[in-house]
């Protein structure tokens, strides 16, 4: 078992380290090529789970704390706390911009299990935030209808390092539910209907939007002095959450009422 455990870890350590070109939809990132930055998504299981499950899905048992500022949870928090059916969780990660495109920085990884296909794994497991077809693109899989046990997944969701009329933002992936209209999301988020048109390209014609499609929400944040130097810049904090840098020593906090609302 443990040497099962060891080979996994080698094989999952040599696909992060590797490099690769990829091409993918993503959301747009002008920003500087192999610019990084903090980004979030908005995960809805679909059926009744844990903050644990969840976060072993999108690679976060590691990071636990990181799940929980995201989401305004106390520290205290358990792993087991229950998720209801159709709950949105909020999942940070790594964004990398190249070719003008953000997707999520080669996570997170997701080992293929029995009777697994790359519908299931995009709608069911990962909240319809990818298609079948991006899963396809970045892991060079050249029939979709073939995958294999084992096999290691890049799950390329969508991101954004880019400011949004001039301000820095946190960019979310936000999954568009039946009958919603721009002006719904846009007050929802606390944002402009511009904006949203704008990031997303589309009109602003007080019309449905289509289900299940993948907004690109620009969420206002708080800036902080971390220096450029730092592994954690650009620290950005979305409104109403908190992360933790300085090798987790050090929690910064963000609501409307900071000095550096941006």
């Amino acid at each position: 078992m443990l040497l099962n455990k060891f080979i996994f870890f080698i094989i999952l350590l040599l696909f992060v380290l590797t490099p690769v070109t990829v091409s993918s939809k993503g959301f747009q990132c002008k920003t500087a090529t192999t610019s990084k930055c903090k980004s979030l998504a908005g995960y809805v299981s679909p059926n009744a789970t844990t903050l644990s499950d969840i976060a072993v899905r999108f690679g976060l048992l590691m990071d636990f704390n990181s799940l929980l500022g995201a989401n305004s949870l106390p520290l205290d928090t358990p792993p087991d706390k229950l998720v209801a059916a159709k709950e949105t969780v909020r999942i940070p990660f790594t964004c990398t911009c190249n070719n003008g495109t953000g997707i999520s920085d080669k996570s997170p990884i997701y080992k293929v299990l029995p009777g697994d296909f790359l519908y299931h794994i995009a709608t069911d497991l990962f909240g319809l935030l990818i298609t079948t077809d991006e899963i396809a693109r970045v892991n060079n899989i050249s029939n979709p209808e073939l995958i294999e046990v084992d096999q290691l997944l890049w799950i390329p969701l969508p991101c954004s390092c880019d400011n949004v009329d001039g301000n820095q933002v946190v960019h979310y992936a936000y999954v568009v539910p039946p009958s919603r209209s721009l002006e719904m999301v846009a007050k929802k988020f606390g944002v402009t209907t511009e904006s949203l048109s704008k990031l997303n390209e589309l009109a602003d014609d007080g019309e449905e939007l289509e289900a299940e499609l993948v907004l690109d929400v620009p969420l206002r944040a708080c800036t902080s002095s971390v220096s450029d130097a730092s592994p954690d810049y650009p620290l950005l904090v979305s409104n109403g959450s908190y992360v933790f840098t300085a090798n987790n020593c050090v929690k910064c906090t963000c609501n409307s009422n900071n000095k550096n609302w941006t």
